[in-house]
């Protein structure tokens, strides 16, 4: 039986408005989730139990804490007001309402959906940026699970809930988490969650939404008859933790009949996102203060696996383009899908500024193929999200959907303008002056 009645008045701490309640949408173990309306606007309402409110007491001073500091990002569902009852009992708080056809990322490791790797790459990207924001008001999550991060499986945009997990970094905290998220030194209690502990957490996000199995749990799972077993669960997780891909230890490695997916995904990758993984996984695991990968690390090994999608032109499957292989092989590696060898030179644009300065990070890459897209991120403009370009349908043009026109010299021809809405063919030797960038196109 719900706590709250359709037609109830809460009363709103902030505003001293009145919210009233109008559906039960869901409940779980610290209370029930309403639709309610305020001021005419549908927001959802976290209402806890009393079992919540009489345990947890650093409670309020957390959503008081994220009210007043306000939302990182946009993909967050960040608490914005504090209700209670009309004499000041209990407690809840409102957000915006969650898109309802979105699914948590437990569905993607329980393999009841199969993204697009673009679209992965897309969520661990939106993950990735979240987290740095979060991160940089000082705040963090304490508890990063599979459970909290909702996403679009066609467009990978993400809403992240239960941000009543969130705190000032360093603060006392009572948080536990999930076993298999949290860092070895919260595992073996040898600290609380902070900042370093969000980036171990965030690094085992990455790698389950991208290989479909954990980067801790291999060979070691033969050892254990019960992996719920809290002292199971500490050594795999804590004391004897080891990455299934360590380069330097194969005792851990995955077992092709109970991790075949890890195996799979785990050869489709380009080497620095695998280089990437082996250092969160090694040095990460156990010094947390220098070890571990920073969120602007993942950032751009997200946004370059984005841009790397190569798809087979004979079986349709997604793969990448993978030039420090391809340079250290001298050869692709064969099609996942159906064992064919990829084109070795996909059409690509590759991106420099137009005014480079000493010290500028080397510029990006992007294959362009139908449903490659250049943000304000890769031509330098103040909003990385906005989208500027983009290889639209089955065409083999790049359309300019920025508010500004393109300089584009062809091979030959004179240099033209391309128009906001107009598009040009993709051709070796072409090249763009976007304003802050320069791309030039190969093949």
């Amino acid at each position: 039986m719900s706590a709250l009645r359709p037609g109830q008045l809460l009363r709103c701490v902030q505003s001293h408005a009145s919210c009233r309640v109008e559906t039960l949408l869901g409940e779980g173990g610290q209370g029930e989730v309403y639709r309610v309306s305020l001021d005419g606007q549908p927001y959802a309402l976290k209402w806890y139990n009393d079992i919540v409110l009489r345990v947890d007491r650093s409670l309020r001073r957390r959503l008081e804490v994220a009210i007043d500091h306000g939302a990182p990002s946009a993909e967050f569902l960040w608490p914005f007001e504090l209700v209670t009852l009309a004499d000041g009992s209990r407690l809840g708080y409102l957000m915006r309402l969650r898109h309802p056809a979105w699914l948590k990322i437990q569905s993607v490791l329980a393999e009841q959906v199969r993204p697009s790797f673009r679209a992965l790459a897309t969520t661990a990207l939106r993950l990735t940026n979240a987290l740095l924001a979060l991160h940089s008001k000082g705040l963090v999550y304490q508890d990063l699970n599979a459970g909290n991060v909702f996403f679009d499986p066609e467009t990978g945009a993400i809403e992240i809930c239960d941000n009543d997990n969130v705190d000032i970094d360093g603060a006392p905290s009572v948080m536990g988490g999930v076993w298999e998220f949290q860092a070895p030194e919260v595992v073996l209690r040898q600290a609380g969650p902070s900042r370093a502990t969000d980036l171990h957490s965030l690094a085992v996000m990455l790698f389950r939404l991208l290989h479909i199995g954990h980067p801790l749990v291999g060979r070691c799972e033969l050892a254990h008859h019960n992996l719920t077993d809290q002292s199971v669960l500490r050594r795999i997780f804590g004391t004897e933790a080891r990455f299934v891909f360590d380069p330097l230890d194969d005792s851990n490695r995955p077992l092709p009949d109970r991790h075949g997916p890890v195996l799979g995904h785990w050869a489709i990758y380009p080497q620095a996102l695998r280089t990437l993984f082996e250092r969160a996984f090694t040095e990460g695991l156990y010094d947390p203060a220098h070890g571990r990968v920073q969120e602007t690390e993942w950032r751009r090994a997200m946004q370059q696996l984005h841009d790397a999608v190569q798809t087979c032109p004979g079986c349709g499957a997604q793969n990448f383009y993978d030039p420090q292989r391809l340079a250290e092989r001298r050869t692709t590696h064969p099609c996942w899908g159906c064992g064919a060898a990829l084109p070795s030179a996909p059409p690509r644009i590759g991106l420099r500024r137009a005014q480079a300065r000493p010290g500028d990070a080397p510029g990006s890459v992007v294959v362009l193929e139908p449903g490659a897209r250049l943000t304000g991120g890769h031509l330098g403009e103040a909003d990385a999200a906005a989208l500027l370009a983009e290889v639209a349908g089955t065409s083999h043009a790049l359309t300019n959907l920025g508010p500004r026109p393109w300089s584009a010299l062809r091979p030959n021809h004179a240099a033209a303008p391309v128009a906001p809405g107009e598009a040009i063919a993709i051709e070796a030797g072409l090249r763009i002056d976007f304003g802050r960038m320069i791309g030039e196109v190969k093949t």
